[in-house]
């Protein structure tokens, strides 16, 4: 069963997903036309919940790496892999901002943008909470195989 920590971060990732989906849906005239004429890859983020289910599988694939990795590796360890993730949201975030600023994209109205810069958000946010929030580490299965102090004592 979920504990209340997990579900405030999840709701927060929902929200963050239903936010950004519907402004990145938002686009400008010049944007919808290149969405449906040059760039059809990315016609999903005309539409809100199309926009809004791909940032949640990201965010939901996030956490569902951070928790594993906390869960069954050394804090050391954890907070490497942690550090890596908000290295890479960092690089995202500076290249999403380079390519509003200096791209085509710099056309898309402020909607579209503030969607993009809201997904990099949500990332930050998983990142810092799982900083800051306890996960039970694996439990140690012990075996029957016998330890040196038993081998010792025969």
């Amino acid at each position: 069963m979920l504990k209340n920590k997990w579900i405030v971060l999840i709701l927060i990732q929902v929200i963050i997903s239903l936010i950004s989906g519907i402004l990145l849906s938002q686009m400008s005239l010049i944007g919808k036309i290149g969405v449906s004429t040059l760039y059809t890859e990315y016609g999903f983020l005309r539409h809100w919940y199309k926009g809004f289910a791909a940032v949640l599988i990201v965010q939901s694939l996030l956490i569902a790496i951070l928790w594993i990795v906390k869960r069954v590796t050394t804090y050391k360890n954890f907070s490497i892999v942690n550090l890596i993730l908000v290295i890479i949201g960092l690089i995202g975030l500076i290249y999403t901002f380079y390519d509003f600023t200096s791209t085509s994209h710099k056309y898309m109205n402020s909607k579209f943008h503030a969607g993009g810069y809201l997904f990099w958000a949500g990332w930050f946010i998983s990142c810092i909470y799982f900083f800051i929030v306890r996960v039970k580490p694996k439990p140690i299965i012990k075996t029957d195989t016998p330890s040196i102090e038993d081998i010792s004592n025969v």
